[in-house]
């Protein structure tokens, strides 16, 4: 059996030895180049939190942002891009990343859940930020359970549609039945005279390049929906933001 004197000493020696142990260093906060608010906001909700957007948010598709010479100083010092490759300034990034040895990290862009659940694992899985990226993920599946519940208890889940190409990720996560899908590009006869004939009461387009106009005009009894994927409009800047935003359009569209 120990005698006390014994163990005190045992505890004294565990004690001077977890002091003496050097504490392992925080992860320094990486510099994140987003290329627009829409990968910036998925950068933020991945727990990111120095994060410079080349893409002004005020554009309509800021996609289709052309890199410039300005931008490029906001590369130095970059740690991580962040990118979907669908933007127009892709090539010049990956070129303009590669001179300065930053490292690139392509991610998928939309609303369904296991697209942004993949995302913020990507993004996290580099900025040693999984924690804040798990806690962010779980706020947006709250809420879209909520907005799921809402749309059942309208009787409006489940219900025929036709969608922008750009939305139906999200339209397909809520539940709606899709019986048709359109743009990103203009309308041709043909397509306005086929998804014409479906027999829905709700249209939902992408605010960012809406092309359904022509639809308005042959589908009288139909309501429409502009909807938005990237932050910027009505103030919004979270990925929440968007969808809370989404969210009100809809509504007040179907009319639930």
């Amino acid at each position: 059996m120990n005698s006390p004197i014994r163990s005190a000493g045992i505890v004294l020696y565990l004690c001077v030895v977890a002091l003496a142990a050097p504490l392992a260093a925080p992860q320094k906060a990486l510099r994140v180049v987003a290329t627009n608010s829409w990968t910036a906001a998925l950068a933020s909700a991945a727990g990111a939190t120095t994060i410079v957007t080349l893409a002004p948010s005020d554009l309509r598709h800021p996609a289709e942002y052309e890199l410039k010479p300005s931008d490029v100083a906001l590369l130095q010092g970059a740690d991580l891009i962040v990118y979907t490759g669908f933007e127009v300034m892709a090539k010049k990034l990956a070129d303009a990343a590669g001179a300065s040895r930053i490292r690139l990290l392509q991610i998928g862009a939309d609303y369904s859940l296991a697209t942004m659940r993949a995302s913020l694992n990507a993004i996290a899985a580099v900025t040693g930020t999984a924690d804040l990226a798990k806690r962010n993920m779980a706020a947006i599946e709250t809420f879209m359970t909520s907005w799921k519940d809402e749309l059942k208890a309208a009787k409006v889940s489940g219900a025929p549609i036709l969608v922008h190409a750009f939305q139906q990720p999200l339209m397909a996560e809520l539940g709606f039945t899709i019986r048709g899908v359109f743009g990103p590009d203009p309308l041709e006869a043909a397509q306005i005279t086929k998804l014409s004939g479906a027999n829905v009461r709700l249209v939902v387009d992408n605010w960012h390049n809406e092309v359904a106009a022509p639809l308005m005009e042959t589908m009288k009894t139909a309501r429409f929906a502009s909807l938005i994927n990237f932050p910027g409009p009505s103030g919004t800047v979270t990925l929440l933001d968007v969808l809370i935003e989404d969210r009100a359009r809809l509504k007040t569209a179907a009319g639930y």
